[in-house]
């Protein structure tokens, strides 16, 4: 159901471990950081403006990742995909595994270099995005093979 709590600690679930931020996600804010100090020191006036912007972006996109880091969690419980994550506005989704439609990676080429892309969980009626995921691939396959389990199991049970 669309809007309904959903808490992986409370509930028998099957947490897919695979599916985790890339460390290596932060290599790209420490550059935008380090490109910064040329035009703080280097620079007068309006550049010095633009090498400010470019360390709030830096802190704004480490935070993102950190957050990220934190609270992303994927779980499948019962013939359902379970995704947690975001810390200010917490995004709890709960997909039936017949309710999905198509879960595919999208990587940079510097994301396919430092090992790290997003997923993305089409449904009948919810999309997710997973950014920063470590090993896209080998977590794309660990959801997959955790709802085909599922969706197995639950069809034995009620056989």
């Amino acid at each position: 159901m669309p809007g309904q709590q959903y808490d992986l600690k409370s509930n028998p679930a099957m947490v897919l471990a695979d599916v985790t931020v890339a460390q290596s996600a932060y290599f790209g804010s420490l550059i935008i950081f380090i490109c910064s100090f040329p035009f703080l020191f280097l620079g007068t006036g309006f550049f010095i403006v633009i090498g400010a912007v470019f360390i709030v972006l830096a802190f704004i996109d480490a935070t993102n990742i950190a957050t990220l880091t934190f609270t992303t969690s994927c779980a499948a419980d019962n013939d359902k995909l379970i995704v947690r994550y975001g810390l200010i506005r917490p995004i709890r989704a709960i997909i039936p595994a017949s309710a999905i439609r198509h879960i595919n990676v999208d990587q940079s080429w510097i994301g396919s270099k430092l090992k790290y892309g997003s997923i993305i969980i089409l449904g009948d009626d919810l999309g997710i995005r997973l950014q920063y995921i470590k090993d896209p691939h080998i977590a794309l396959s660990a959801i997959k093979n955790s709802i085909t389990l599922s969706t197995a199991r639950s069809s034995k049970d009620g056989a």
